[in-house]
């Protein structure tokens, strides 16, 4: 999986946690901008950060991991680096996420939550391949 360089973080004006604080950081940035806290369920993450006046947001963790949302039936990978966008109940320009659909993996490019159904979330890829689940699928600890 590409990663992303590290020029094209740009840390200046950025609220940073690392170590032991790192990840609580990060699921309180999703959960803070209306995402469900479990989007992102990394291990070993050493920085995470946000520069609130344009929400660019990344997260470094030790190295590539996966995971499986059993209720929604996906696997997921996540690179080392992982970059993004926040905007209200919205993750943009996702770099660092791919899913496994129809037997390959998808880069994951947007996530958001319906604005007239907020029970449901969005999962957005290059082409228009989307998938819609349920918002609780990806609560903490799920």
């Amino acid at each position: 999986m590409a990663t992303v360089a590290e020029s094209e973080i740009k840390k200046e004006n950025a609220t940073v946690a690392t170590g032991d604080e790192a990840l609580e950081k990060a699921m309180d940035m999703i959960e803070n901008y209306g995402l469900p806290g479990g989007l992102l369920p990394l291990k070993d993450v050493l920085e995470a950060g946000i520069v609130e006046e344009t929400g660019q947001v990344w997260i470094k963790q030790m190295s590539e991991s996966r995971h499986y949302f059993k209720k929604s039936d996906k696997h997921v990978i996540y690179s080392s680096t992982i970059t993004c966008k926040m905007e209200k109940n919205k993750m943009k320009n996702i770099k660092g996420v791919k899913a496994r659909d129809m037997m390959i993996w998808v880069p994951v490019n947007e996530i958001d939550v319906d604005e007239k159904d907020p029970g449901k979330i969005h999962f957005r890829s290059i082409g228009g391949l989307t998938r819609t689940f349920p918002v609780e699928y990806y609560a903490r600890g799920e």
